[in-house]
C-alpha cells in the first residue's frame, strides 16, 4: 500500500485552514476616529479631543511656563450635568493621562479625588504649616499639596422629532488656585445630529 505524501506547502495551507478563523464580524477601529457605530452622544473621540485641547493650553499658561518650579494640578472628578449617561471616571482618567502626555516637565498631578472634605483637610494642613504649597512638605510623615484645581464639567441639551435627534454638549474646564481664583477657563463644543441615538452603556 502506497502512503501519500503531502508537499511541504501543501501540508501547512491544510493546517492553517484547519485553524480558527478571526470573527469577520469584529474589526480594530482608531478610538480616536468617527466609527461606524456611532450616536449623538459623547464618544471617545469627543474625549480625546477635549482633553488634548485643554491640556495644550494648560501647559502654555503664563503662571505655568513662568513658575520657578512645576506647579502641582489636583484633578477633580469630571461632573456630569447632562442628561446623556457619561462614565465619568473614564473622562477624568482620560484627561489626566492626556495632561501628563503634554505636561512633560511642566506640571505635576496630585493623585487625589478632590472633594470639599478633602479642601477642607488641606485648609487644615496648611494652617497648621504640615504642607506647603509647590509640593514640598515640613513633616516626613504628610505628603504635598496643591498650587491648582483643575474642574470639568459636562452640560448638554437634547432635541428630538420624528426627523431625528440633536445633541449638544459643553464641557468647561477651568483652573483655579488654592483661593478660589479662576486662573484659566475653557470651553469644547459638540454638536451631533442623526436619525436615532445609539445606546450608551
Amino acid at each position: 500500500m502506497k502512503r501519500l505524501l503531502l508537499p511541504a506547502a501543501a501540508l501547512a495551507a491544510f493546517l492553517l485552514g484547519c485553524a480558527e478563523a478571526p470573527d469577520p464580524s469584529v474589526r480594530y477601529v482608531d478610538p480616536g476616529a468617527q466609527g461606524q457605530i456611532a450616536g449623538t452622544g459623547l464618544e471617545s473621540q469627543d474625549i480625546s479631543a477635549a482633553a488634548q485641547k485643554a491640556a495644550q493650553s494648560i501647559v502654555a499658561l503664563p503662571a505655568i511656563v513662568k513658575a520657578a518650579k512645576p506647579p502641582v494640578i489636583l484633578i477633580a472628578p469630571v461632573t456630569n450635568r447632562s442628561a446623556n449617561p457619561i462614565d465619568a471616571d473614564l473622562y477624568t482618567t482620560k484627561l489626566r493621562g492626556t495632561l501628563m502626555q503634554y505636561a512633560t516637565d511642566k506640571v505635576r498631578f496630585l493623585a487625589r479625588d478632590a472633594s470639599a472634605k478633602a479642601n477642607e483637610r488641606e485648609q487644615e494642613l496648611r494652617e497648621s504649616g504640615a504642607v506647603q504649597p509647590g509640593g514640598t512638605a515640613t513633616t516626613g510623615r504628610i505628603g504635598a499639596t496643591y498650587d491648582y484645581v483643575l474642574t470639568a464639567e459636562v452640560r448638554g441639551i437634547s432635541t428630538a422629532n420624528k426627523r431625528g435627534q440633536s445633541d449638544w454638549f459643553l464641557v468647561a474646564f477651568k483652573l483655579v488656585d488654592f483661593q478660589d481664583m479662576l486662573l484659566w477657563e475653557s470651553q469644547y463644543e459638540v454638536k451631533k445630529e442623526g436619525r436615532e441615538n445609539a445606546i450608551y452603556r
